[in-house]
């Protein structure tokens, strides 16, 4: 159980969030993504900017836990907490996981119905998008006629 040390509040936080490749419409991350699975017990997944970076948390996802990703997008910690929602810092270690994640941190969905998840899961996507994709591992193709 996350104690008051553990609550973030650095307002600036970038939280770098892992986008599964079905979750990204046209370019842009669905509001699937930010919206806590049930097997999340309510708390999303982010890497906190503080102690990584977007290429760092893609890696960390992909290579070492061998998990898809199209790229990471972030939210902040004001973001989060505009929407009511608590960010508090949760470091893996290993065992008992499978890689340490000295930099994972949870967004906290504790206590928020169904519907009002939904709407703000959409407008933590938004903030995501507005800021666009931090890293990917994808090369953009060259335009036509450049070799």
């Amino acid at each position: 159980m996350a104690t008051t040390a553990d609550v973030l509040t650095d307002a600036d936080e970038l939280l770098f969030r892992q986008v599964h490749p079905s979750f990204v419409r046209e370019g842009r991350p669905s509001s699937q993504a930010f919206r806590p699975t049930p097997k999340d017990e309510n708390k999303l997944s982010v890497a906190r900017g503080a102690l990584t970076t977007p290429k760092a948390a893609y890696e960390h996802h992909t290579v070492t836990l061998g998990l898809a990703s199209a790229g990471s997008w972030a939210v902040t910690i004001a973001e989060c907490t505009a929407q009511t929602l608590g960010v508090l810092s949760d470091p893996l270690t290993a065992p008992p996981e499978k890689a340490a994640d000295p930099a994972h941190a949870v967004i906290d969905f504790t206590g928020v119905s169904k519907s009002q998840t939904e709407a703000t899961a959409s407008r933590l996507a938004r903030f995501a998008t507005a800021r666009g994709r931090l890293y990917s591992a994808e090369v953009p193709s060259a335009p036509e006629g450049v070799t």
